[in-house]
């Protein structure tokens, strides 16, 4: 199969191998080694999840437009390979950024930044600020770029009160007959449900603007150089679209300022106030320059509701049977939603 896809992209020579590659929950994805006379050359290739992003070739026009106007600004600081620090799309040989398969699905080619390396959790404070830098570097990078330019790929997403909304539909439904072994977390969440709306009331009043954001900016989406540790770029970029910074930031400290990870055991689950501070550096360290002083201001509250939500699109999707994130065991979607419900009540501890 990878073969025959391979083969409808530009590429400069045959394939030599191709193996699975990543950690990712969503897209399926293969480093692909090819050779011309000699010389090896790497690739990213993958297959989007068709069942996530219902319109492929609008998430790929949004790709498309990000990465030409970040590749523009970078040659326009004097960087002469952008594809070096930055993804950059592989064309396919009849011109479109994508192929569509017999079986209807699609696949697209990234070139293989070669001195980046990325960690699923923060190593140590010094990689917690490139994190942050690394997150404010993008967004000053599309600071200019008009988020109307952008298709809502993902409609929804971040919008807090609609996961709550859907967690409720789940309860009620709850077939899969899970709901008894989450009394726990219900109870937590109907404590805290004027948290929902907070982030998103903020961007419908207008009190914060719109920009283009990210929105997955977890640690292992923040590649930094292998031999300095300094950020280079943010990968996966499927779902950027229009939204506010604070779904950024806030989706950055809760994946970054847990150093046990998403699966740890909820018990040893604690928040770094150390990493989150180091974070903050260095992401207003890039971004300070294009925000505004109510923007800076809301950039605490944002981890508390993104964290949050996590917890509850996790716990949903174990009530609806596990339909949305991949696990890799019976209650995997419960054992996350814990860990992120744990990390809450740190970060309520520790008076953020």
């Amino acid at each position: 199969m990878i073969p025959g896809i391979l083969s409808r992209f530009d590429l400069p020579g045959p394939l030599v191998r191709a193996d699975r590659f990543g950690s990712g929950l969503i897209n399926e994805t293969w480093l692909c080694e090819v050779s011309d006379a000699g010389t090896v050359y790497k690739y990213i290739l993958q297959k989007i999840n068709r069942v996530v992003f219902k319109h492929p070739e609008l998430v790929m026009v949004n790709v498309e437009t990000v990465t030409a106007h970040v590749k523009t600004r970078l040659r326009n600081e004097g960087i002469a390979d952008p594809a070096a620090v930055t993804p950059a799309l592989v064309s396919a040989k009849d011109g479109h950024s994508f192929i569509v398969d017999a079986a209807g699905e699609y696949w697209r080619m990234f070139h293989f930044i070669e001195n980046g390396r990325v960690f699923d959790t923060v190593q140590d404070l010094g990689h917690a600020y490139e994190v942050g830098r690394g997150l404010g570097r993008f967004q000053s990078l599309v600071a200019d770029l008009q988020p109307e330019r952008l298709h809502d790929t993902l409609p929804g997403f971040h919008h807090t009160p609609r996961y709550l909304d859907e967690l409720d539909d789940a309860v009620r439904k709850d077939r899969q007959g899970r709901l008894n072994d989450a009394g726990a977390e219900m109870a937590f969440i109907q404590t805290r449900r004027s948290l929902a709306p907070m982030l998103a009331d903020l961007m419908k009043s207008g009190r914060v603007p719109v920009r283009v954001v990210h929105n997955d900016p977890k640690v292992n989406n923040v590649m930094v150089h292998a031999a300095t540790g300094k950020a280079l770029c943010m990968l996966d970029l499927d779902t950027v679209k229009p939204g506010i910074v604070h779904f950024d930031f806030g989706d950055c400290v809760r994946s970054a300022a847990n150093p046990a990870g998403e699966d740890a055991d909820p018990e040893k689950v604690v928040f770094d106030r150390s990493c989150y501070e180091a974070i903050t550096r260095g992401y207003l360290e890039e971004a300070r320059s294009f925000l505004t002083q109510s923007e800076i201001g809301f950039l605490p509250l944002s981890v508390k509701v993104i964290t949050f939500e996590l917890g509850i699109r996790f716990l949903a999707d174990h009530l609806r049977g596990d339909t949305y994130f991949r696990v890799q065991y019976p209650g995997h979607n419960l054992h996350r939603s814990r860990v992120q419900f744990r990390l809450l009540e740190h970060m309520e501890e520790a008076g953020l």
